[in-house]
């Protein structure tokens, strides 16, 4: 059909790299071996030729002070903290703040101290006033029998007299603060009062 343009001569082939592999196909990692062999070769060759030079040049005093100067480079920090400035990490404006720790505004876990700065509120301290001594009565009654109806489940052998006991107690004073207890329409200090306290 169509036949490739060689610009090459019938008898050379574009690849003249020896074909050592089996059936003449040349191997790539058989010659990498094969020039990694040489070149080992030849520098072996290179240095026991040159050995007395080599040997002159490895004891000089030169050579071991460039030796005590590495070792020495080794062991020094390749960087320190005194070589960066301050807009290495955050920018090199360095009058702006750049973490959090620079932040000067409030911020919302601050709320209770704002509102406390900022507010003349001052919590009411009601005065309790003179209290009936028949609501206290009532008050004792219905807490000393809530109490004592408690404490019959506890002793089962006495809860029939505890019960008969304590019981009454209880609904006389839940009975008689119900009857005291007087509404909104009572108590209230002008029409428009609702009897909402704050």
């Amino acid at each position: 059909m169509t036949e490739l343009n060689n610009s090459n001569g019938e008898d050379t082939s574009p690849n003249s790299t020896p074909k050592n592999g089996p059936n003449g196909v040349n191997n790539a990692a058989d010659g990498d071996k094969a020039d990694a062999a040489n070149a080992d070769e030849l520098w072996a060759e290179f240095e026991s030729s040159h050995a007395d030079d080599l040997g002159d040049v490895a004891h000089s005093r030169s050579a071991k002070q460039f030796e005590k100067h590495a070792k020495r480079k080794e062991k020094e920090a390749l960087l320190s903290v005194s070589d960066l400035d301050e807009g290495t990490f955050a920018g090199d404006i360095p009058s702006a703040s750049h973490g959090p720790r620079d932040f000067t505004a409030s911020s919302w876990l601050d709320t209770d101290d704002m509102l406390d700065a900022q507010d003349d509120f001052v919590p009411p301290n009601p005065k309790i006033g003179h209290i009936d001594a028949t609501t206290l009565v009532f008050w004792g009654l219905l807490l000393v029998g809530i109490a004592g109806t408690i404490a019959s489940v506890f002793f089962h052998q006495y809860t029939g007299i505890l019960g008969m006991f304590f019981g009454p107690c209880a609904l006389i004073g839940g009975a008689g603060l119900i009857a005291r207890h007087r509404g909104s329409s009572q108590t209230r200090d002008d029409y428009f009062d609702d009897g909402a306290r704050v």
